[in-house]
C-alpha cells in the first residue's frame, strides 16, 4: 500500500510538471520574461506593474505544490513589482519553493541559488512615515536594492530586508532575518542575523 501511495504521489508531481508550458505561457501573458527549460509545479502568483520587469533566466524552477515539496504547503511562489522601473531578476538555475518576492527598486538573485518555503524578500519598507503622523504608501521612497549572490541556500521562513547584499555561497538559516550585508561563504542565522565565515567566530 505504501509503495502504491509513493507511485501515485510521483505521478501527481509528474502530471503537475507537465503543465509547466501552460504556466510559462501564463507568466509571459502577464508580462514576465521566461527563459528556456522553465519548470513550474503548480500555479505561481504574479502582480507586475506596467513599466516594470520580472525576468527568469534559464532552468528556473518554481515549486508551488506540497505534492512536490512539503514546505510548499505554505503557499504559492508570488512575485510583485510595486513601483515604476522596479525589477525582479532571477538568473539561471534558481529554485524557489513557496516564497514571496516584492520589489519597488530591484531584487536580483544569482545563478544556482535555492530559496526555501515561506521565504520573504523585500527591497522596501512599503510605507513611509508622514511629517504630521500616519503612514504613506510610496514604496519607492523607502526602498533599496537587494542582491543575492550565486550558489546561496536560503532556509525556510527567512526574511531578507531592503538594502542587503548577500555574497556567493552563503547559507541563510531557517527563520533568519537579514538586515545587513553578508559576505561570501558565510553562514547567517538569528534575528537580527549574525554571521560567521568558515572557521571563524560569529560577527
Amino acid at each position: 500500500m505504501y509503495r502504491l501511495y509513493n507511485i501515485l504521489a510521483k505521478f501527481k508531481v509528474w502530471l503537475l510538471t507537465c503543465f509547466s508550458p501552460l504556466w510559462s505561457t501564463y507568466l509571459r501573458i502577464r508580462g514576465v520574461k521566461v527563459g528556456k527549460s522553465f519548470t513550474c509545479i503548480g500555479r505561481p502568483g504574479v502582480n507586475i506593474k506596467r513599466g516594470t520587469t520580472i525576468r527568469f533566466g534559464d532552468y528556473v524552477t518554481l515549486c508551488n505544490s506540497g505534492m512536490a515539496n512539503p514546505v510548499s504547503e505554505l503557499g504559492r511562489c508570488r512575485f510583485a513589482t510595486l513601483a515604476k522601473r522596479a525589477e525582479i531578476i532571477l538568473h539561471d538555475r534558481v529554485g524557489l519553493s513557496s516564497c514571496l518576492i516584492c520589489a519597488a527598486a530591484r531584487i536580483e538573485i544569482g545563478d544556482n541559488t535555492i530559496i526555501g518555503g515561506g521565504v520573504m524578500i523585500f527591497d522596501t519598507d512599503f510605507h513611509e512615515p508622514l511629517p504630521h503622523g500616519g503612514w504613506g504608501s510610496d514604496a519607492m521612497s523607502v526602498s533599496a536594492p537587494v542582491k543575492i549572490g550565486n550558489g546561496c541556500f536560503i532556509g525556510a521562513r527567512a526574511i531578507i530586508l531592503k538594502g542587503v547584499t548577500i555574497g556567493d555561497g552563503v547559507v541563510v538559516g531557517a527563520g533568519a532575518v537579514i538586515t545587513r550585508d553578508i559576505p561570501s561563504y558565510s553562514i547567517a542565522y538569528g534575528n537580527p542575523a549574525i554571521y560567521k565565515l568558515r572557521n571563524s567566530t560569529p560577527s
